[in-house]
């Protein structure tokens, strides 16, 4: 693999698990944005400016700080009592940092569907190693629950379905939606990654950033032998 294709497997692995991005609540992430960008906020500033109120934004800095992304210091005064303010940690401006670089790398793969063909095969193949210990069925519908539940701590797959025509695996909620608005390899490296655990072809039917209310992947029902019928 070149040069270019090591650092951005290296980047798109190390965000990916990273807290940052796993699923970070739309509100909560914007707040940890403003954080990053101000440096030193008041909560009463953050809720101006993202029009909710103080004690919802309290709610969210306190789920950051427990998360290591958001500290606080105690401000004294002249007159009256200390106030608070929030800094970011220097884990959350790493993440924020990283997620940056992704998106400029991610943004020049538009014309280069070698790099994506490459990179998408070494984070799928990492991911699917990392889960292989998990599945051991041998039924198709054994290890269709067993990827499903093992993927579901990536925040890959939610659930699964059987239907006339297969096996439907479903996720409600897409763990790093920037990055795949930009590129499909985020998307490819999961697909590929479930078909190397099931040991079958496996196709995305449905994405959420192409405005599906979820991410639905498709392992097709074998067809039975068909019969030729000879007309005179």
């Amino acid at each position: 693999m070149g040069t270019l294709e090591t650092i951005l497997l290296e980047k798109v692995e190390y965000s990916c698990g990273g807290t940052y991005n796993k699923r970070m609540h739309g509100t909560r992430e914007r707040v940890l944005e403003l954080v990053i960008e101000r440096c030193e906020v008041r909560v009463e500033e953050l809720a101006e400016a993202l029009g909710i109120s103080a004690a919802a934004v309290r709610r969210h800095l306190d789920i950051l700080r427990a998360d290591g992304l958001v500290h606080v210091r105690s401000v004294k005064q002249a007159t009256g009592r200390p106030y608070h303010t929030y800094h970011p940690t220097e884990a959350a401006v790493e993440d924020a940092a990283t997620a940056e670089l992704l998106t400029r790398m991610l943004q020049t793969l538009s014309d280069r569907d070698d790099v994506v063909v490459a990179v998408s095969a070494g984070i799928a193949e990492s991911l699917a190693s990392k889960h292989r210990q998990d599945v051991a069925g041998t039924a198709p519908a054994e290890r269709i629950v067993q990827v499903t539940e093992s993927l579901r701590h990536e925040g890959i797959l939610d659930t699964w379905r059987e239907s006339p025509d297969g096996y439907h695996l479903i996720n409600g909620s897409c763990p790093y939606r920037r990055a795949a608005e930009i590129s499909k390899l985020p998307c490819e490296s999961d697909r590929r990654a479930i078909e190397l655990l099931l040991g079958e072809d496996v196709e995305q039917i449905n994405r959420i950033v192409d405005g599906s209310p979820v991410c639905e992947y498709l392992v097709r029902a074998e067809r039975g032998p068909q019969t030729t019928v000879e007309v005179s």
